[in-house]
């Protein structure tokens, strides 16, 4: 009993920090089709992909971003404000990083967040192809990713397991 009192308790404290997710609902029959499309696309068209850290949360970190945003410096994808210059990683990151997304298992259906101050992506990963620009986004204050492609857009959670595991080693959260 002790032991699940502790864990309860480490849940609740994960989910005051704006990280509370409430996922685990699998994809649905249309969603997992836009996610084979983008997958198929993935395979097609990555190629000197960039990575990209987002600006502060505009609502959880209003102040922060007013100042980021002021100073200048930033590119927009798809809606967001990220840091102009690419992320340093090693290379390979931004690969491994398709790679997990390319995974069905690696999603599930969006669900709502009551939690969190919204969609806000930490990482975008942006290249283009025939003239036309892709992008990843990852929010991890939702465990969501938004696939931006010619096929139209894919939003679904973040599976669990994929987030702690997979994702945040390859891209780490900010402080």
């Amino acid at each position: 009993m002790k032991a699940i009192a502790s864990i309860l308790a480490l849940f609740l404290a994960a989910c005051s920090t704006q990280t509370c997710w409430k996922g685990g609902i699998p994809m649905r029959e249309t969603e997992m089709h836009a996610q084979w499309g983008a997958e198929v696309d993935i395979l097609k068209s990555a190629n000197n992909v960039k990575i990209y850290r987002g600006l502060a949360h505009p609502v959880g970190q209003k102040q922060r971003y007013e100042r980021q945003v002021a100073k200048g410096g930033w590119v927009e994808f798809e809606g967001f404000k990220f840091f102009q210059q690419p992320a340093d990683f090693p290379d390979g990151t931004a690969m491994k990083v398709l790679d997990i997304y390319k995974k069905s298992s690696s999603h599930e259906a969006l669900a709502t967040k009551t939690t969190c101050d919204g969609f806000h992506p930490d990482y975008a990963l942006v290249w283009s192809k025939g003239g036309k620009q892709r992008v990843l986004q990852i929010c991890y204050g939702c465990h969501e990713w938004k696939y931006f492609g010619p096929g139209g857009t894919i939003h679904t959670d973040i599976e669990d397991k994929t987030y702690f595991r997979q994702l945040l080693p390859l891209l780490p959260r900010e402080k």
